[in-house]
């Protein structure tokens, strides 16, 4: 009860605040002397420094072992997370057939219930969970749309374990701005169907870059233009939510085979530090 109360408190005292938080694991980055500097904390620094804060995402390595929940690993989690209450957990727990929820759920709720158990103090959520993610590349028609609310009720029990959601609204690869509008309209609305029903805030992970190329884990990426990166950051945050955690990967490359450059002065990059100044 007292970690309940905890986390309220702390959600609640930015109620009417968008927050922009980052999970982007690249080290090149120009400050805003137009400098190039090649330095994954300093990098980290200089986010906090714009205003966007770190959140922990937690992939299977901390917390599972042989795909199983491991105590040890999730209690060491929570410890971190009491100790650095301000910064959000989101679970990456990708197991099982998404499409058989049996084969997803008891990983995620025991994942979860031993994070309380050892008095987590941090909020937490997963990603992609409730509202589950949308096809990539195929049509949303009306039965994928059903397919897919459906496919959320099933997962709806989560919704009791965590302190908000985290819809997937990334680019991937779609250009279309009304494509892509489309499914946000969908992914946010569903969230909000179980936000109001838990009390709970829409934290949805969005990207600056589209992934253009993905074949056994290489990822070719390309930065969105600072028109579109605005234009989508603006419909997010006008669709009501409570934040975004901006994430890319950290294997990608770009087009030439070079690593991605967080600039500041153009495109994607420059107009989420546009974004973050008018938060």
């Amino acid at each position: 009860m007292k970690n309940l109360i905890f986390f309220l408190v702390l959600f609640s005292s930015n109620a009417y605040c968008f927050d922009i938080y980052q999970y982007i694991k690249w080290k090149n980055y120009t400050d805003s002397n137009g400098n190039l500097i090649s330095n994954s904390n300093q990098f980290q620094n200089y986010l906090k420094q714009q205003n966007i804060k770190p959140i922990d995402v937690v992939y299977h390595n901390r917390f599972l072992t042989n795909g199983i929940p491991d105590a040890q690993k999730i209690k060491i989690i929570a410890e971190k997370a009491s100790k650095y209450p301000n910064i959000p957990i989101s679970f990456d727990i990708e197991v099982g057939d998404r499409f058989q929820p049996k084969t997803v759920l008891p990983t995620i709720q025991k994942t979860l219930s031993l994070y309380h158990k050892f008095g987590g103090k941090a909020p937490v959520g997963v990603y992609g969970v409730l509202p589950q993610g949308l096809p990539r590349t195929e049509i949303v028609d009306n039965e994928k749309r059903q397919k897919f609310i459906n496919l959320n009720q099933a997962y709806e029990t989560v919704a009791s374990q965590v302190n908000f959601l985290n819809p997937v609204i990334y680019n991937f690869n779609i250009r279309d701005f009304n494509d892509w509008k489309n499914r946000v309209d969908l992914q946010i609305s569903e969230a909000k169907k179980y936000a109001k029903k838990y009390n709970l805030k829409i934290i949805p992970y969005f990207s600056i870059t589209y992934i253009t190329k993905e074949k056994r884990g290489e990822k070719i990426i390309e930065p969105l233009t600072e028109q579109e990166a605005s234009k989508r950051l603006n419909y997010i945050k006008s669709k009501g939510v409570d934040g975004i955690i901006i994430w890319d990967t950290n294997i990608g490359t770009l087009a030439d085979s070079s690593a991605p450059i967080f600039n500041s002065q153009h495109g994607s990059s420059k107009a989420l530090l546009n974004f973050s100044r008018s938060n």
